[in-house]
């Protein structure tokens, strides 16, 4: 049991010293909905994005999480931004293929031009990824995991410009820094 305790805090230490301030460094693979494979950087392309990593198993949090992001984009069209895409990945690796993403996607009525959903190949990757983005996350077994819930807003360039770390969270962060790099990126 001390073991797992001093593993969990190693792990989230780890996580908030190493979030990295670009994707593009990460290598790995992701798979699509449509069994396409494809690196979260590219994913992003050319506009602004917020990230999440969930799980379809979820009850809770994952849903609530997806409600958090529908609401933060009503926010973000009601500043003027409406042209953010989502993405979301999955940590769980077994039971998270892309036909079952693609399925909950439908379920879940979340535009498939606006919200992309990324099945990592290995844990590895979804390790690298959950790192980066500052998300912690342990499987309990039976399906179930222990997670954070941060939402992060990406630059066109797959850069990192501001996350919220808790679904009661503003999304005022996000807004600004959307504001802030558009308004540089507009600048001569």
């Amino acid at each position: 049991m001390k073991k797992n305790i001093y593993l969990a805090l190693l792990i989230i230490i780890l996580t908030q010293i190493s979030q990295a301030a670009t994707l593009t460094d990460i290598k790995s693979t992701w798979l699509t909905v449509d069994n396409k494979e494809q690196s979260v950087s590219s994913t992003v392309g050319q506009s602004y994005t917020l990230i999440a990593m969930v799980y379809t198993g979820c009850a809770h949090a994952c849903p609530m999480t997806i409600s958090k992001i529908q609401r933060i984009l009503k926010d973000f069209e009601g500043q003027g931004f409406k042209n953010v895409n989502v993405i979301l990945a999955s940590f769980d690796v077994k039971n998270d293929r892309p036909a079952k993403l693609k399925k909950y996607q439908l379920e879940r009525k979340l535009d498939v031009k606006k919200w992309s959903f990324l099945s990592a190949a290995s844990d590895d990757d979804a390790r690298e990824l959950s790192v980066a983005l500052g998300i912690s996350y342990k499987d309990l077994g039976d399906g179930d995991f222990s997670h954070s819930n941060a939402i992060t807003l990406l630059g066109p360039g797959a850069e990192i410009l501001a996350s919220i770390d808790n679904l009661n969270a503003s999304s005022d962060k996000l807004i600004e820094a959307l504001k802030a790099h558009t308004a540089k990126a507009k600048a001569p």
